[in-house]
């Protein structure tokens, strides 16, 4: 997969991680593709055969294109090779008309789960442990919210952002590019309470007692239960720094 790792410069510690990772999605991109072009070729008829073999070549350039795009975002990767996964199940499938409503699902649901599996290790490898590294390079790091079901804020290279798995924050996302970004602090909260996100009304963030971090942006501020707070206003401040934002 030359080509994944040229999107934006990284060194020392998340570069070897990187570079560790590639190998394996480069299986997860290619090994369903080249798989149903394999098992097409056995297919009597030209015509289906032909068919099979241009999906995986579409599915393959798709695939890879789809990861260089996303390479300095780990968080993303398990969904997509799973998404992967299940296309080319689905085309293996394909090849054996006469049981294709078992053959199809089988597939799908084995590649798939093999492509979240491999990514969501991948990704693991990149961003775990975290080390102030990662504050150096490009990649996105996701940081969990405390008991708010998926909740997390990603910090970019240029932007933070509030996404989530659950409710609203599976479609409004709230992101802030980084000459935005005010002070960082982590807090202390008291009590638990649920929190407009400012800008955003139908969105609400549930704040539970303990450690959180605190993120003023236009108009009002983030607070995000955490107990990194402090890991994450360091995180911003270099990014800031590099990006020569005040």
């Amino acid at each position: 997969m030359r080509g994944l790792h040229d999107q934006e410069p990284v060194g020392g510690v998340v570069a070897a991680r990187l570079r560790a990772v590639r190998p394996h999605l480069a299986a997860v991109i290619l090994f369903g593709p080249l798989l149903g072009a394999g098992v097409a070729f056995g297919r009597p008829d030209f015509e289906a055969s032909a068919a099979t073999v241009a999906a995986a070549l579409v599915l393959g350039g798709a695939g890879t294109a789809y990861f260089r795009s996303r390479w300095l975002r780990p968080r993303r990767w398990p969904s997509a090779a799973a998404a992967l996964g299940v296309l080319s199940g689905i085309l293996v499938g394909t090849a054996f008309p006469a049981l294709i409503w078992l053959t199809a699902p089988l597939a799908a649901a084995v590649l798939g789960a093999a492509g979240w599996r491999i990514a969501d290790l991948a990704r693991g490898h990149v961003l775990e442990p975290y080390t102030r590294d990662l504050a150096d390079s490009g990649v996105e790091v996701p940081w969990r919210a405390r008991g708010t079901g998926g909740l997390e804020l990603l910090v970019g290279s240029d932007r933070i952002t509030l996404a989530g798995s659950r409710g609203r924050f599976r479609t409004v996302r709230p992101m802030v590019a980084l000459s935005g970004v005010g002070a960082v602090e982590q807090v202390m909260v008291a009590r638990r309470a649920t929190l407009p996100v400012p800008g955003v009304g139908e969105l609400r963030v549930t704040v539970t007692p303990g450690p959180a971090v605190r993120i003023t942006v236009p108009p009002g501020e983030w607070i995000v239960p955490t107990d990194d707070g402090r890991e994450i206003a360091r995180l911003v401040a270099r990014r800031k720094e590099l990006a020569g934002i005040d």
